[in-house]
């Protein structure tokens, strides 16, 4: 088989994939489904954790030898687009990026991850700390004994998961341990966002845990699963971007001023191919730093990688969701529209791993280290 036919193959199997992810989450109701649930308290679905897991969604970027499809992070690309274009609340990212990203680094043969490929459970990782300013803090929640002590903050999925994987400070170094939802000396408390999703503060004293990895390799697996989980939420802001400016195309058309669509008017036509570029420049660059992530091995490049993508998706998303709104007018603040949620989605997703200035400034960073070393 030559090169191209290779190619061709998986650009096949990417657009059975995307067709497969799509139709699933439409025949579940689309964005209206979201909607629904944020209105119902800013959960997910577990029906639909299932469904996603029996089409194979949570094992694409797991080996084969570990029990996923070994599709690699350009596959999980094609099913965060989807996750975005329909605001969908299910952990997808988070799950395959974080929960299982760490799982299958650090111990593989773990009965835990063919339970999450499954849907059979949904672990949340906690692995951030508040300091006494609000901000991120050094690691201080410790692990002893078979227990859990401190505070984790910031944790997607929280409310919901049925347990927590959870980095702490051990007797001999940094652990992963899991925690069961429910445990003694637990404290969940549930923050509500912008888009009506909620993050979990954690509250651990004395909790039972269970070690599940230790050592320097930890630390290195929760940089490499986070590069990854900053990569695939581009991938969601671009697939939310895309959704958002067709709404807008769609509203132009049918909306009339002066008994014209205003969409016939030469300064919105302007905009909304200035908005098309824009949105095809990210799709571009998200799904390439993607592809390049999967054949690149030196920690270093994928961290640029994903921070290039990054940086490109929310600069994308915060400017395709707010001139959308405008191109709706003054309805387009209201909630009976569906464009204001792609705008709040787009602000938590932004936000979430590191804003664009926030990437931006790690890539040049990496790029002037570079240049000092040689």
């Amino acid at each position: 088989m030559t090169q191209t036919d290779m190619e061709s193959e998986n650009q096949e199997e990417l657009r059975l994939l995307r067709e497969s992810v799509r139709t699933l989450f439409d025949r579940a109701g689309g964005v209206g489904r979201s909607r629904k649930l944020r209105d119902s308290g800013g959960g997910w679905d577990g029906e639909m954790i299932r469904e996603l897991a029996e089409a194979g969604v949570f094992g694409v970027a797991v080996p084969e030898e570990n029990g996923g499809l070994g599709m690699g992070l350009a596959a999980c690309g094609v099913i965060a687009e989807e996750v975005g274009r329909v605001l969908a609340p299910e952990p997808v990212v988070a799950t395959v990026g974080l929960s299982l990203g760490l799982l299958r680094r650090l111990c593989p043969d773990h009965d835990m991850i063919g339970r999450l490929i499954g849907g059979d459970t949904v672990l949340a990782t906690a692995w951030q700390e508040r300091g006494p300013n609000g901000g991120p803090a050094e690691e201080n929640c410790r692990y002893a004994d078979g227990k859990l002590t401190g505070n984790k903050a910031w944790v997607v999925g929280a409310a919901e998961a049925q347990g927590f994987l959870v980095l702490a400070k051990g007797n001999t170094g940094p652990v992963l341990v899991m925690v069961e939802a429910g445990a003694d000396g637990l404290s969940v408390e549930k923050l509500t966002q912008a888009d009506g999703s909620t993050m979990g503060e954690l509250s651990f004293a004395g909790t039972p845990a269970e070690e599940m990895a230790g050592g320097v390799a930890v630390p290195d697996a929760l940089d490499e699963a986070v590069n990854d989980t900053a990569a695939l939420a581009a991938a969601e802001l671009v697939g939310l971007s895309e959704r958002a400016f067709e709404t807008a195309l769609e509203y132009i058309k049918t909306r009339e001023q002066f008994d014209k669509p205003i969409g016939s008017f030469q300064v919105i036509q302007h905009r909304a191919v200035d908005l098309h570029v824009t949105c095809e420049v990210a799709q571009a660059g998200v799904r390439e730093a993607l592809a390049l992530m999967d054949s690149e091995s030196d920690p270093k490049v994928r961290a640029r990688l994903a921070s290039r993508a990054k940086a490109r998706a929310v600069t994308t998303a915060k400017k395709i969701t707010r001139d959308a709104i405008q191109l709706h007018g003054a309805v387009g603040y209201t909630d009976e529209f569906d464009i204001g949620l792609y705008l709040n989605r787009a602000l938590v997703l932004s936000a979430w791993l590191g804003d664009d200035a926030y990437h931006r400034r790690l890539w040049f960073d990496a790029r002037e280290g570079e240049g000092a070393a040689q």
